[in-house]
């Protein structure tokens, strides 16, 4: 599926760009996107919530992606 904002010609470049680095290297951008995206969560986090702890943060980003409430987890 294309993305609407692509124009067809573009969207074939990274087609063929994505090929070139092949599963390994489509692996290391989907991890590092990831990652992106759960620091971005807990920016979000950090700054709705300034005197959060390092593992508040941690909690509450766990109660956001997996709706879990960590005080229920057994170590």
């Amino acid at each position: 599926m294309r993305a609407l904002d692509t124009t067809p010609e573009a969207a074939a470049i990274q087609e063929e760009a994505y090929r070139r680095l092949g599963k390994a290297g489509r692996l290391k951008i989907a991890f590092e996107l990831s990652d992106l995206v759960r620091a971005l969560a807990k920016a979000g986090i950090r700054k709705r919530n300034p005197e959060y702890t390092a593992e508040q943060v941690v909690a509450a980003l766990a109660r956001q992606i997996y709706r879990v409430d960590t005080h229920q987890i057994e170590d």
